[in-house]
């Protein structure tokens, strides 16, 4: 499937958290593996402002930009009518679409949501590799939701707000983290220290998932923080 939910959600953050005054092509961070000529904007693609405060439009170019680049086709439709938009990938290619009667702002929610959803999605890519999902304006929701699919939606929510702001360390890893890292060292010792970390996440992830307490503790500057130094210490310790 084209569609990678873990690379785009990591890119846009990256992108969002360190924006840069008159951004032009040439300035762009290059995209990893995508090949020559994929991995900025086309030539003479104007500046855009993305530093500037509340600049909603500038920031949604971004967004959009970095999807395409991705491979990730977007694009606005009027037909919608109970939707904000949808993604449906496969593996002849992934597209996102958004009703143009939404707002800039509107738009880069509804992109980092149906992403956020994608990354939680773990079986999307088992069965024919196809994924879709729908995003619903307020009222026009299918009815009687399960308790998972409620508990999902806030969950992938909190998940969009960390990529629009850029930190999505203000989640468990293993919320937008499929991949894990490989084992450095070998060893009783290290083992221990890996086993030590990934029940560390799995509770981290368990939590963020079923408590709304500890998914707005999570967000905390402070926490995160918190959160790296003591991975840190723990890979040092264990030589993990």
């Amino acid at each position: 499937m084209i569609l990678e939910p873990e690379r785009a959600a990591v890119l846009l953050a990256e992108r969002l958290r360190r924006p840069q005054p008159g951004l032009v092509a040439s300035d762009w961070p290059p995209v990893p593996e995508l090949g020559p000529g994929l991995n900025r904007p086309p030539a003479g693609t104007p500046a855009v402002d993305h530093a500037m405060p509340g600049h909603v439009g500038g920031k949604e170019w971004l967004v959009q930009r970095t999807l395409e680049e991705l491979g990730i086709h977007c694009e606005a439709n009027s037909a919608l009518q109970d939707l904000k938009g949808f993604l449906i990938a496969s593996p002849r290619g992934a597209e996102i679409v958004v009703s143009d009667r939404l707002d800039p702002e509107e738009r880069l929610a509804v992109y980092a949501h149906l992403l956020a959803h994608a990354l939680l999605e773990e079986d999307a890519e088992k069965v024919n590799g196809f994924f879709s999902r729908l995003e619903y304006v307020e009222g026009r929701e299918p009815p009687q939701r399960s308790g998972a699919e409620r508990r999902a939606e806030l969950v992938a929510h909190a998940i969009a707000e960390a990529i629009l702001q850029g930190h999505l360390e203000a989640t468990p890893q293993y919320a937008y983290r499929r991949k894990r890292q490989p084992a450095r060292n070998t060893g009783l010792r290290p083992a221990m220290g890996r086993f030590f970390l990934e029940m560390s996440h799995r509770t981290s992830l368990a939590l963020f998932w079923y408590l709304p307490q500890y998914r707005k503790l999570r967000s905390r500057p402070e926490i995160t923080l918190l959160v790296r130094y003591l991975e840190t210490i723990t890979r040092v310790a264990y030589a993990c």
